[in-house]
């Protein structure tokens, strides 16, 4: 026996070391495709990467052909740390990141195969919106009654789905469909003139460049022999088809997931991808993952009692060796105001008693806009928090404006990029001359940069002509040194000769504190500075492009309770959670309430949130809540109706609060006699919040996204007036009036 060999198999041997048998079995099944159903907090990532780390050590696999795939950024620097240190190093050429960053990464080596330039930028949502919104103008699609978001998510969904612009024309239903359909080939023309990818592009594409060229099929194929995705139930038909088409031959695919927590259809993911991952590979190996190694007894018998409600699941039932833990506690209040009332008052009673940390506590709620009472009692009483899924470090503005010139390095055809900087610091350059530069390049008047070096091309003249030539001269400058400079020096110099330094440093505290922002930008860019493959302008673009909200999040901010969505907390955990505003009309969402797959996601949403809590678990709702700048009757969500029978859950909230007493077995959650009378009282003193109904059975209605229709049923709930519409093209739908987007016809 070598030494290599016996190396690998004390490696090996070491790999399996305290993982309990599913796990073992998942880590060394054999070269078949594998299902891995991961339970929350069911140790998946572990399992992952050792599942890698035991391929190369057993040589069944070399690091340089393994794809893994993960769900964020984060994630993939996290599991190459993790093989980095379970195989001593042996990482080389392996491929970790997601499947945008993969499709990135393979459509700058073969992209050309599929009409993609090598140089071509990722457009962020803010570039893209403003791409969007010409591509409206120039169809004659209306702003003011067909709202850019819907337009853009028709676009989303239709690329998702691996439509290209006359595959969705030829489809389209419905008024937002048949608007949207004209937008897209004039959306898809602007991208390919400013040579830019949107985030759906970067999949849509790879799947036509591996369908349409046999050389490209078959360099990846080669390439990637093991192939392993997480968070396989959050995949979509591209990354479906892109899987599919990698391992047509060898099979070599391993995935985990958990039907349980897949809670992203708005973005295209698509649940049939796990529940029928046997019926693609019939003679599929599937280990199920059940010991949870994460929460109490307690908080995993009250999610498993919510989410057993479901039947689009593959049944598993999660257990724990530890504790029994303090009983999950549902409280009822008086509103929004109250309930972060509490939600303070128990954190810091929980922090006073050494019990707590600020940092390992997490607020989770359905919508961003319930932070706002939170967030004003946090600051009343002076505890601090950190708000994730605010404005995003790379969309602020002196961060987008740098940005935007060293997109024009990389890529002189970015007119997004253009408009956004030519005249920040200003030039002379206003709105008028960028519209006549626009207007020459739409016509196919000529090219970006030869724009700016003769400015006469479009009709310029004076100050105008001299800002154009003044930019010109500046990025050609900036070209030169960046071929010979490190990225953090060329960053340096942009900040000087642009003007932007002095632009921002206007010796205000906003100006110090944007100033901060771009320092911190600058320290990204040295950080680079050891990795030769990653200090390249268009490396770092792309990194910066790609970057999630949960990938900029700040590990190190212990010292803050942590707010954020139930959409966004997926992946993290915490030892104390606090779900908020846990009601009909919110979780589940007033938008899901005309389908049952909806309302089956909603329960999942609530299950992960759930699932993030270690140790304590505090659930509440509310008797009202101001929506849409007035207060509306509230009921308790129907999801918590399996926590009233069931042992171990109590009520919480300070003394005279508009609390839920504790509940016990085989009763529902209701209010004491005393509460009850108290309920009156104020029911009695508070405003009207539920009107009369607006519609009646028979009246017929337009929507702006499925058309025209009839009203069926009309009724009033706690809620508000709520109506089910029979529709000409999109069968029978049930909305919230005050959601749904309706026009009373004569």
């Amino acid at each position: 026996m070598t030494p290599g060999k016996i190396a690998g198999e004390v490696v090996a041997a070491e790999l399996l070391a305290g993982l309990n048998p599913a796990q073992a079995e998942a880590v060394t099944a054999p070269d078949v495709p594998l299902l891995v159903l991961a339970g929350a907090g069911s140790g998946k990532t572990r399992v992952l990467t050792h599942r890698v780390a035991y391929l190369v050590a057993t040589h069944r696999a070399q690091p340089q052909r393994v794809l893994a795939v993960t769900f964020t950024n984060k994630a993939a620097r996290e599991m190459r740390s993790r093989l980095g240190v379970l195989l001593g190093g042996g990482v080389e050429g392996m491929w970790l990141g997601t499947f945008h960053a993969m499709g990135a990464r393979m459509l700058r080596q073969r992209g050309e195969l599929a009409g993609v330039p090598r140089d071509f930028v990722i457009y962020d949502e803010g570039d893209r919106a403003a791409v969007m919104k010409e591509a409206m103008a120039q169809a004659g699609v209306d702003e003011k009654r067909f709202s850019l978001a819907s337009i853009s998510g028709e676009i989303s969904r239709a690329k998702n789905d691996l439509r290209g612009p006359e595959e969705f024309g030829a489809s389209a239903r419905g008024f937002v469909e048949s608007q949207a359909a004209r937008v897209y080939p004039r959306y898809q023309a602007l991208l390919e003139t400013n040579r830019a990818l949107d985030f759906d592009d970067l999949l849509l594409k790879v799947v036509r460049m591996l369908e349409s060229s046999a050389e490209a099929l078959e360099r990846y194929r080669d390439r990637f022999r093991h192939v392993l995705v997480d968070e396989y139930q959050d995949t979509n038909r591209a990354q479906y088809r892109i899987l599919r088409l990698l391992v047509g031959e060898h099979r070599r695919v391993t995935v985990v997931g958990d039907p349980d927590q897949s809670v992203y259809s708005w973005r295209g993911a698509d649940l049939r991808n796990i529940l029928e991952f046997q019926r693609d590979y019939p003679d599929a190996l599937v280990v199920p993952l059940e010991q949870n190694y994460r929460s109490t007894a307690a908080i995993l018998r009250a999610a498993g009692a919510v989410i057993r409600e479901n039947t689009q699941r593959l049944d598993k039932g999660l257990w724990t060796a530890g504790p029994e833990g303090d009983p999950v506690r549902v409280g009822q209040f008086y509103d929004e105001r109250e309930e972060a009332s509490a939600v303070a008052a128990e954190a810091g009673r929980l922090n006073a008693s050494g019990e707590l940390a600020w940092g390992e506590a997490a607020v989770l709620y359905r919508t961003n806009a319930q932070s706002r009472a939170l967030e004003e009692v946090l600051l009343r009483e002076g505890i601090p928090y950190r708000l994730i899924g605010g404005l995003r470090f790379y969309q602020r503005k002196e961060v987008k404006d740098v940005l935007a010139y060293l997109r024009l390095l990389a890529n002189p055809s970015d007119r997004v990029a253009f408009e956004r900087v030519i005249n920040v610091p200003r030039r002379g350059v206003g709105a008028q001359s960028i519209a006549q530069v626009r207007d020459l390049l739409q016509g196919g008047g000529g090219r970006l940069e030869a724009v700016l070096e003769i400015p006469e091309l479009a009709g310029l003249r004076g100050a105008a002509a001299q800002g154009l030539r003044r930019f010109h001269d500046l990025l050609a400058d900036l070209h030169d040194y960046s071929s010979q400079w490190p990225l953090v020096q060329l960053l340096d110099r942009l900040l000087e000769r642009s003007g932007y330094r002095q632009l921002v440093r206007d010796g205000t505290p906003e100006g110090e504190e944007r100033w901060a922002n771009l320092t911190e930008l600058r320290g990204l860019a040295a950080e680079l500075g050891d990795d030769p493959a990653a200090a390249t302008l268009p490396a770092f673009l792309e990194q910066l492009a790609l970057a999630g909200d949960v990938d900029q999040m700040d590990d190190s901010a212990s010292g803050a309770i942590t707010l954020i969505t139930l959409h966004q907390v997926k992946g993290l955990e915490f030892p104390v959670v606090f779900v908020t505003g846990v009601e009909e009309g919110l979780l589940p969402h007033v938008r899901s309430l005309d389908s049952e797959a909806s309302l089956e996601e909603e329960r999942r949403l609530l299950y992960v949130g759930m699932t993030r809590a270690r140790e304590r678990l505090y659930l509440s709702h509310c008797f009202q809540r101001h929506l849409y700048g007035s207060p509306r009757g509230a009921t308790p969500s129907r999801f918590l109706r399996p926590l009233s029978a069931l042992e171990g859950t109590s009520g919480w909230g300070s003394p005279g609060s508009f609390v839920a007493p504790p509940a016990t077995r085989g009763q529902p959650l209701v209010l004491t006699r005393a509460r009850e009378a108290i309920l009156r009282e104020v029911t009695k003193a508070a405003p009207a919040v539920v009107s009369g109904p607006r519609y009646a059975a028979g009246d017929r209605v337009e929507h702006q996204r499925f058309g025209r229709g009839v009203i069926r049923v009309s009724e009033m709930t706690p809620g508000g007036e709520e109506v089910v519409i029979d529709f000409e093209t999109a069968g029978r739908r049930r909305f919230a009036v005050s959601d749904a987007v309706l026009r009373k016809l004569a």
